[in-house]
């Protein structure tokens, strides 16, 4: 059960706050009703990830093909929260003018709408095969509560992002959510990359580099040092320019006489 539980939790609550991370963006941009495509690709994702699983062999997706997806996916979310940070952060005037043209483009809701299918066909692959692995060891019912509980979860933090949103802004949120996908997408194309050199793609050297970053990567003893070097990234670019702003505003300030 609490198999099933962290591998709903985790994916469902990915998938959420790529969603409030797009939100930000179309709302930003004057076109809240872009997350009407964005809610569209979602099903259309789901429906496409339960008809591959459905048409997988007992062994699963091709290794190769994960990776692909995995990097790819890791790099959209990536650039995603870089767009995202740009625009909270002020840093990058020419990223944010960017992310704001592509929202007012007349084709943004097809853009939309494919990002949105990208992230739920992802999110739900990954989380649909693993449920099947789990499913084949533990009994049906606590593989069930399991999902049941990480969908809670999930909800949970829906509500509790909303009241933070009350409480404290949505920029404070939506930085929270910037740095979360960013640890996310970077850490996938890290993990990417790492599983790639682990087969021999570039030699007995590459390989060892590989497995010498495993335990650094999901599920590893040392995943935590690879999350908080990562997120140590955009909070230094935001420390740096609240550090710009602040001091820019002391030598602007009157002198007493």
């Amino acid at each position: 059960m609490f198999e099933a539980f962290v591998v709903i939790a985790r994916e469902a609550c990915e998938l959420l706050l790529i969603l409030l991370s797009l939100s930000h963006a179309a709302r930003r941009g004057g076109r809240p009703e872009l997350m009407q495509w964005a809610l569209v690709g979602v099903v259309a994702g789901f429906a496409a990830a339960a008809a591959i699983v459905s048409a997988l062999p007992p062994s699963g997706m091709n290794e190769w093909f994960d990776i692909a997806l995995t990097f790819g996916f890791g790099l959209s979310l990536a650039l995603v929260s870089c767009g995202t940070m740009a625009s909270l952060a002020r840093v990058g005037a020419q990223a944010t003018e960017l992310l704001d043209t592509w929202v007012a483009h007349r084709a943004a809701g097809l853009a939309v709408l494919a990002f949105g299918a990208f992230s739920a066909l992802r999110e739900a692959l990954e989380a649909l095969i693993l449920i099947r692995f789990i499913s084949a060891q533990e009994p049906a019912a606590d593989v069930a509560w399991g999902i049941a509980l990480g969908l809670a979860a999930c909800a949970l933090l829906a509500l509790a992002w909303r009241a933070l949103a009350a409480r404290r802004g949505t920029r404070w949120t939506f930085r929270l959510s910037a740095v979360i996908l960013f640890v996310l997408g970077a850490q996938m194309v890290i993990e990417a990359i790492v599983e790639t050199l682990v087969r021999g793609v570039g030699g007995a050297m590459f390989a060892r580099v590989g497995y010498a970053m495993l335990p650094y990567l999901e599920n590893g003893d040392r995943y935590w040092v690879l999350c908080v070097g990562l997120a140590i990234i955009p909070l230094g670019l935001w420390t740096r320019a609240w550090w710009r702003q602040a001091a820019g505003s002391a030598g602007a300030a009157p002198r007493p006489d």
